[in-house]
């Protein structure tokens, strides 16, 4: 948990409640659960039937929408940074860091691994394909690795010039996207680990997401911009310059819309023709996570502010909030925008549906 002194908490608290004002005040979740650790990461499927979460207390869990009681949960060696789930909820990837530095593929009916791959360092991202037949990762000692579902040997891997923050894998499997320390964006072809092209941001890319068809990639950098690419061209469509570091950004599946989250304490949503920001939201702390549904409709917000926001795509006015018990760390929303799952410094996973309340 990321300390903070009590002024700036009760500051904090008094923005939040001023910025939600618009806001559904008796929003409440579906369920919670409470872990024995931070909540790192979040993932939901296309349907919202399945959730999957990594926390701090070395576990990986997968729900479903139902209970609040984990389908099952497995114990890694270490914090669990990063979980992604596939799009029919098949498959589950995690990623691990500290003493033990594993990549893990899992099946929804079981806890049992279905392989594991020891990579020698901090995994911090993991991504799965639609159907679950590719998994991507970001490691800590400079690589991206992809490997097939069948076999825990890397079908690649390629190393970048520093810490592989974030990857990100278009539905079929077909491109891959990374961020990385030494401030460049990279696109691969499932096939080669030879880049079709990188691009210099000049610092750390700590966020990249891609459309389903792999068309359009979209990176967060902490030169302060959200950047646009096509997957045919390093040169960026567009870039955002939003004054402090961007930390999360996401894209709808068709790549029309871009949702991206910066330490200016503010949500944007872009369209993919411009680069001037649809509308902007400020929070009342730093906008650490953001996710978009597949038609661009909905958006998911989780703030340092502690708490959870919902966006439908033509107002800056959030349809609801939630106050979670400390700052979001991460958000994930269903393909068709009804369900939202959280991951909170408050040790729980939380599940919305995005029209219910008290």
């Amino acid at each position: 948990m990321r300390p903070r002194p009590f002024l700036l908490l009760l500051a904090g608290f008094a923005l939040a409640l001023m910025a939600a004002g618009g806001a559904d005040a008796g929003k409440e979740p579906e369920w919670s659960y409470e872990t024995g650790a931070d909540v790192h990461s979040i993932s939901i499927s296309a349907d919202g039937e399945y959730i999957a979460a990594g926390s701090s207390d070395d576990k990986a869990y997968l729900f479903d929408k139902y209970s609040s009681t984990p389908l099952w949960s497995y114990s890694t060696g270490y914090d669990v940074d990063s979980v992604t789930i596939s799009a029919d909820g098949e498959y589950i990837a995690a990623g691990t860091g500290g003493y033990d530095n594993k990549t893990y593929l899992f099946h929804k009916d079981s806890s049992t691994p279905l392989w594991s791959y020891d990579t020698g360092s901090k995994v911090w991202s993991v991504t799965i394909s639609a159907d679950g037949g590719y998994i991507a990762a970001g490691i800590h000692d400079y690589k991206v690795y992809l490997f097939d579902k069948d076999g825990s040997t890397p079908l690649w891997n390629y190393t970048t010039g520093g810490w592989v923050s974030s990857v990100a894998i278009s539905a079929d499997g077909e491109y891959i996207a990374a961020g990385s320390g030494d401030g460049k964006v990279y696109l691969f072809d499932k096939d080669s680990n030879t880049p079709l092209w990188n691009y210099n941001t000049g610092s750390t890319v700590y966020s990249v997401a891609i459309s389903a068809d792999g068309e359009y990639i979209t990176a967060g950098s902490w030169d302060d911009k959200v950047y646009l690419f096509d997957k045919d061209s390093s040169t960026p469509l567009w870039s955002y310059d939003t004054g402090d570091y961007v930390w999360s950004v996401a894209i709808s599946a068709d790549g029309e819309y871009i949702a991206a989250g910066s330490r200016t304490n503010k949500a944007y949503l872009f369209d993919k023709d411009s680069s001037t920001p649809l509308w902007s939201y400020e929070a009342g702390g730093s906008v650490d996570t953001v996710s978009i549904s597949a038609d661009g409709e909905y958006i998911a917000a989780g703030s340092y502010d502690d708490n959870v926001y919902l966006f439908d795509k033509d107002s800056s006015t959030p349809l609801w909030s939630y106050t979670t018990g400390d700052g979001v760390w991460s958000v994930a929303i269903s393909a068709d925008g009804e369900y939202i799952a959280a991951g909170s410094y408050d040790d729980k996973v939380y599940l919305f549906d995005k029209d219910s309340s008290t």
